[in-house]
């Protein structure tokens, strides 16, 4: 499987994690010292992944309330061993934007970081 490939793939398990409000796959997603940023109804948000995955595990994944899956790869920018993708989401039925960095550790991508924005 080229990198490409590998960094669409571990992206897709994001989307169904999110999707189906799987916090254990999540977990595989990302790097344990993983942080997410970004802004939730005007108000800036700083999480570490630990926080971010008790906020989803509260909340209604959207497979239980009738939300259709929506969720696709806009840009993948790829050098090496390091990659960005931006990703566009309905979330609870809001449209979500993020920017996901991963970085491939011993022939694994995982993501490193999270910037999201919502409408």
């Amino acid at each position: 499987m080229s990198d490409f490939q590998a960094i669409e793939a571990i992206v897709n398990v994001y989307f169904k994690a999110l999707y189906e409000g799987d916090a254990d796959r999540l977990l595989d997603v990302f790097l344990p010292k993983a942080e997410i940023f970004g802004y939730y109804e005007g108000e800036l948000v700083m999480l570490k992944l630990a926080e971010y995955i008790n906020i989803l595990k509260r909340m209604s994944p959207p497979n239980t309330i009738g939300e259709d899956f929506d969720m696709k790869i806009t840009h993948i920018d790829l050098v090496a061993d390091i990659a960005h993708v931006k990703t566009q989401y309905l979330y609870q039925a809001l449209n979500y934007v993020d920017y996901l960095s991963l970085l491939k550790i011993n022939d694994e991508w995982k993501v490193v970081n999270k910037t999201f924005h919502h409408d």
